[in-house]
């Protein structure tokens, strides 16, 4: 019997504690949420038991979440948010035998994940998307740089916990809820790969890569790149709508890949412009300009 078939609510874990695991679960917690914050020992050591979320243009909360380094207690929703390359490092601290029958949502980049993931938990992960300016300043510090959050949920309905849609609701967390698993990671991907890799190659934010014509050409093409093979995969993805969106976005926007790159780590390259790769070879679909924008990431990294 979960929390919720008691009459106690939700109990959520947060597996990892960047800018993104930490926004989560503060405004988890925040809300009255029972929240479990799943943190490395180093960082577990220096974390004080209270997040600290900062807001750009001023003030801030501090809200108490516990934290372990391994989870022990059972949960009803496991909230993967390490990155990619951690992720597989951060699974033993949430053992498959102690999360069952948890909903696992993983809120990692790419789309290669959903299968690991289906392999070591079973059907009941989901696919998702998470919306949220958020970057780790320091262990249990994150600084928002959006107002908002929302989230993009697939999987069956049936499959989704009662009460975790009114949970996110009271966290403040918009959320949408789909049947397509795969449909909501590609659709996502379509956006963020020629984002990321773009200001990753530019060396700085959107304003950046348009001052660059031949960055800003290959991230147009890289877009389409990516919605061709999320087609040829079986899922459909609206080009226009992604080249909209990338034309409308604020000079300053940016990418954590951008950001990891400034700082001589490659991050979640290969867990995003390689898996457009990947899929683009595995289904026959040209993948050219994606390349090139991951070969310049690659040498702004060793640059670095």
């Amino acid at each position: 019997m979960t929390a919720e078939e008691a009459g106690g609510g939700l109990r959520h874990a947060v597996l990892g504690a960047g800018g993104v695991g930490l926004a989560l679960a503060a405004a988890l917690a925040g809300s009255g949420a029972d929240v479990t914050l799943v943190m490395r020992e180093a960082s577990l050591a220096a974390y004080e038991g209270v997040i600290r979320v900062r807001r750009t243009g001023g003030g801030g909360t501090a809200t108490p979440v516990p934290a372990v380094s391994v989870l022990t207690d059972p949960v009803d929703v496991l909230w993967i948010a390490t990155k990619a390359p951690q992720l597989g490092a951060g699974l033993r601290a949430v053992p498959a035998a102690r999360v069952a029958p948890a909903t696992v949502i993983p809120l990692l980049n790419g789309v290669e994940h959903l299968a690991a993931l289906r392999a070591e938990f079973g059907d009941r992960v989901a696919g998702c998307a998470i919306r949220v300016e958020a970057r780790r300043a320091d262990v249990g510090v994150v600084v928002r740089d959006s107002l908002f959050m929302e989230i993009e949920l697939g999987m069956p309905r049936h499959l989704v916990p009662a009460g975790l849609v009114e949970d996110l609701g009271r966290a403040g967390i918009g959320v949408r809820v789909t049947d397509d698993r795969d449909g909501v990671l590609w659709r996502k991907l379509a956006f963020l790969a020629p984002l990321a890799l773009a200001t990753a190659a530019a060396g700085g934010p959107i304003e950046t890569v348009r001052r660059d014509p031949v960055v800003e050409g290959l991230m147009t093409a890289c877009a389409r790149e990516t919605c061709a093979v999320a087609a040829a995969t079986g899922v459909r993805v609206d080009a226009r709508r992604t080249a909209r969106m990338l034309g409308s976005l604020p000079g300053r926007t940016t990418s954590s890949l951008e950001r990891d790159v400034r700082a001589g780590n490659l991050g979640e390259l290969d867990a995003i412009g390689g898996a457009v790769l990947r899929a683009g070879a595995s289904a026959g679909v040209p993948t050219p300009a994606t390349r090139s924008l991951v070969d310049r990431v690659r040498r702004a990294g060793r640059d670095h």
